[in-house]
């Protein structure tokens, strides 16, 4: 093969055999675009996708990072979810490979329809892998110290973001879509319940599908619950691709600016690590026991949140946040050896590193670009999910100083994660910002302040709206 520069493999691929790789991939969406009824031929549940957003992911990201300045505003990121959406949109890319994407790899469906399989839930998968090593490896005495008073600092946050938000609606004159208007109580409160608390109250597991298939459809009698979910939804669509671009803006204006920890959360925190200590050689045995430990701690969550459903629908939460309690336990009590919990943080370092890009491309794949047009074309909307995100981040530079934080950090954590984007879009934010230590923190004001959000919008849009 012809010698080129390092710099210009893709993950470490020479660029012709790249190529290589991007025409089989292409010939294989091509084929499944002359012949959409072949699919399930043409199609391993796990492979097939896999290979896909891997080549997409990687090629779309080298392009990003190779166009100067917009590099660090996180462009390959973007393009990473705008360029499939797109695709997609436009029928280059057949609308059966982004339902086989979406119902058979990335969620697992209704077990009422299972023509596409029971579901992969690839996503699950990811992010339970990528949380536990990232949490076990933050330091345990930071963790013990900061969770007093950033999960305070996060609802002060979200909760001022809120009512900033629900103003600026009414100073717009928000009104509903047009399905919701029966019931609508003003622009103020329906900023709040119809954009906000989306925004925030957990992501689409919980928040979303929890609310339009649960709540809001109760109190909506006359909406079909898949029409609500559509309503509410498009906002935090919109908001998990801006928030990955508004992390890049913030980390070149800030990261070298007195308003920067350099990648602590903790003001004058000294960077140490407890694990880096006791370090372990990277092992492929390691690794595989890493991911048993893991998956045990996963089960155990998705047992105690069956468990906790029997007893009242009311309390069903995302297996996840059971886990991400676990992993805090496990952290600040060392309730497991040191061995073990570098085990684990190998596992989730692994995962990251080769799917983290990949599984943007996915969600991009699985991102309706039609959705994303109308919500940048609705500007009181798009002026809302703005306020949203740049009020939590306002808020929490002002108030970081108050409870000892980095205001930069701070606001990437406490302020930008506080709305549900999701744990790719946590990666996303983090990984631009070269702030992946701060993952366990992103998911905390996510997976952990999002349920106490949805349980209080929960009890306040029954009485508001009922």
């Amino acid at each position: 093969m012809f010698k080129i520069k390092k710099d210009y493999y893709i993950f470490g691929i020479h660029p012709l055999l790249f190529l290589g790789l991007l025409l089989i991939g292409s010939a294989h969406i091509v084929l499944i675009n002359y012949h959409p009824g072949d699919i399930k031929k043409l199609w391993h549940p796990i492979l097939t996708p896999l290979f896909l957003m891997m080549i997409l992911g990687f090629g779309l990201n080298f392009i990003g990072q190779s166009v100067p300045y917009l590099n660090k505003l996180g462009l390959g990121f973007l393009l990473c979810i705008l360029v499939p959406s797109y695709l997609v949109h436009r029928g280059i890319i057949n609308k059966t490979v982004a339902d086989n994407f979406k119902k058979s790899f990335f969620a697992k469906p209704d077990t009422n329809d299972t023509s596409l399989g029971l579901g992969v839930n690839f996503s699950q998968f990811f992010i339970t892998l990528v949380i536990a090593g990232s949490i076990l490896s933050v330091d345990r005495n930071l963790l013990r110290r900061s969770l007093s008073r950033f999960i305070p600092l996060t609802l002060i946050t979200v909760t001022s973001a809120i009512l900033l938000t629900g103003t600026i609606g009414w100073a717009l004159g928000y009104k509903c879509h047009k399905s919701l208007q029966y019931k609508s109580k003003g622009s103020f409160l329906d900023s709040i319940f119809f954009v906000c608390f989306p925004l925030t109250n957990g992501g689409t597991n919980l928040g979303i599908n929890g609310w339009a298939y649960g709540k809001m459809g109760t109190i909506f009698q006359k909406i079909p619950s898949d029409t609500i979910r559509s309503i509410i939804i498009a906002p935090l669509v919109f908001a998990r691709s801006l928030s990955i671009f508004l992390a890049g803006i913030l980390f070149v204006i800030f990261n070298k600016t007195k308003f920067s920890g350099k990648g602590l959360l903790e003001k004058n925190q000294i960077k140490n690590s407890q694990l880096s200590k006791n370090k372990i050689q990277l092992n492929y045995k390691n690794i595989g026991i890493g991911m048993i430990l893991i998956m045990g701690l996963y089960s155990v969550g998705e047992m105690i949140n069956f468990g906790m459903t029997k007893i009242n629908k009311n309390l069903k939460l995302d297996a996840m946040v059971y886990v991400i309690l676990f992993l805090v336990l496990i952290k600040i009590f060392n309730l497991i050896s040191d061995e073990n919990q570098n085990y684990m943080s190998q596992t989730g370092k692994y995962i990251s590193t080769n799917f983290t890009i990949p599984v943007l491309a996915g969600l991009g794949l699985t991102t309706k670009f039609s959705v994303l047009k109308e919500v940048a074309m609705d500007y009181k909307v798009v002026i809302m999910v703005l306020t949203s995100l740049l009020s939590t981040v306002i808020i929490t530079f002002l108030l970081a100083k108050y409870f000892k934080f980095n205001a930069f950090e701070a606001s990437l954590t406490a302020g930008i994660s506080s709305h549900s984007i999701g744990g790719t879009g946590n990666i996303g934010v983090m990984e631009i910002t070269k702030r992946s230590d701060l993952l366990p923190f992103a998911m905390i004001s996510t997976r952990v302040v999002g349920p106490i959000i949805y349980t209080v919008s929960s009890i306040l849009i029954g009485f508001v709206y009922n």
